[in-house]
């Protein structure tokens, strides 16, 4: 991981919300959206409450915890991106959808994510890290069976919503490593 992926990871990150903002796009129903989070300078739309994003709080003995929970490291640049800023939606164009990052339930939303099921507790258990849905049928995640020793990066597969109890599960290789969909997520939003 070098400074220039980090900057590409604040990039794509600065650059996302943007266009949320000025699509006003940053509303969720979240009656108890926490102060630090809300956008007081717009207005609330029925049960939509104005979000804004914040700097993360995440710390390294957070990141260490969820990995011991789940047995597996993260890629050094998934935690720069956990440690940037907290937000409530962040869709891409090419269809990834991370998960919903506040600022107190981040991790109680990863490890819904993780182990809500059995079947992503199975992925798991197989090296595979459950961080983001793909549309509205497929699931995204780190094949941890292929990391890179200096900064844990791997591929990023997907899988079919509706194949995770095949065995084996398919899945298709979406990118070489986080690093590489960073790169690819910042020159689709140049253009």
């Amino acid at each position: 991981m070098t400074s220039a992926d980090i900057n590409l990871v604040h990039q794509f990150v600065d650059t996302a919300l943007e266009k949320w903002r000025q699509a006003d796009l940053m509303h969720f129903p979240d009656a108890d959206m926490p102060l630090e989070m809300r956008d007081e300078a717009r207005v609330a739309d029925e049960d939509w409450t104005p979000w804004k994003p914040i700097p993360s709080t995440v710390t390294n003995s957070d990141l260490q915890e969820l990995e011991a929970q789940i047995h597996l490291p993260y890629p050094a640049l998934y935690k720069e991106f956990l440690r940037y800023k907290h937000f409530y939606e962040l869709w891409t164009e090419q269809e990834i959808n991370f998960f919903r990052h506040g600022i107190h339930e981040w991790k109680e939303e990863l490890i819904r994510h993780y182990f809500q099921s059995g079947v992503p507790a199975k992925l798991i258990g197989q090296g595979y890290i459950y961080f983001a849905d793909y549309s509205d049928w497929g699931i995204v995640c780190f094949d941890t069976r292929h990391q890179n020793p200096e900064d844990q990066d791997c591929p990023i597969v997907m899988i079919d919503h509706e194949l995770l109890l095949d065995d084996p599960v398919p899945m298709k290789t979406l990118y070489p490593s986080f690093a590489a969909m960073m790169r690819s997520l910042v020159a689709e939003q140049k253009t």
